[in-house]
């Protein structure tokens, strides 16, 4: 390329480029370790889960939701506040479930992006190779170029199947805190409607 603004810019893009390499591949290997470790979560998670819903709000992974709605119904006397407290908890609930779903999600597209960032960045120096005639330089380059690829498409992989599982698992699981709090709302609400006659004739009988 002859010299001038064209070949002068194409050299600061080149550097910017091959500058951005080694930041890639680190978070490549950061990735994979982190997606693995989703994986190990993920396995650590089944065991504790189980098919019973007695058993889940009992001692299983949801008993701690199961106590904090106990809590809330014992709390509150009022039924618009208690119904209010009870679908903020449910609302709390999913939102801390998505929290969980949202860096498996973002995996699956950064791992594959970053993949392809691997796979251009050494394409440069490895034509340069090539037309210079280094056959080991243009190897070398190509060897980073697939290998990145390989392992941005495995953490986009891991990481896909670790929130669709996830994903199944929290519909699941709003499905049984959500028959479970309108179940126990509605005992608490026929509570509060069989204490509320006992209520007006007391005050009546105050009054008289």
């Amino acid at each position: 390329m002859e010299p001038g603004p064209l070949s002068e810019l194409m050299k600061v893009m080149l550097t910017i480029s091959n500058s951005l390499l080694y930041p890639v591949l680190i978070l490549l290997v950061v990735l994979v370790a982190v997606s693995f470790m989703f994986v190990g979560e993920l396995l650590s998670d089944y065991s504790k889960r189980s098919g019973n819903l007695e058993d889940k709000f009992n001692g299983g992974h949801l008993s701690g939701f199961y106590s904090k709605l106990e809590e809330v119904l014992n709390e509150h006397s009022d039924e618009d506040t208690l119904v209010r407290e009870v679908e903020r908890l449910l609302v709390e609930k999913e939102v801390e479930m998505m929290k969980k779903l949202e860096i498996p999600r973002m995996l699956v597209r950064v791992g594959p992006m970053l993949g392809l960032m691997g796979t251009l960045i050494p394409l440069g120096p490895a034509l340069l190779g090539l037309s210079a005639g280094n056959i080991e330089q243009l190897a070398n380059n190509l060897v980073v170029a697939f290998t990145t690829t390989v392992v941005g498409l495995l953490i986009g992989a891991v990481s896909m199947v670790v929130a669709t599982v996830r994903q199944r698992w929290y519909t699941e699981d709003m499905n049984d805190m959500e028959y479970v709090a309108e179940k126990l709302l509605k005992q608490a609400l026929e509570k509060f409607d069989q204490n509320a006659p006992q209520k007006r004739k007391s005050g009546g009988k105050e009054n008289g």
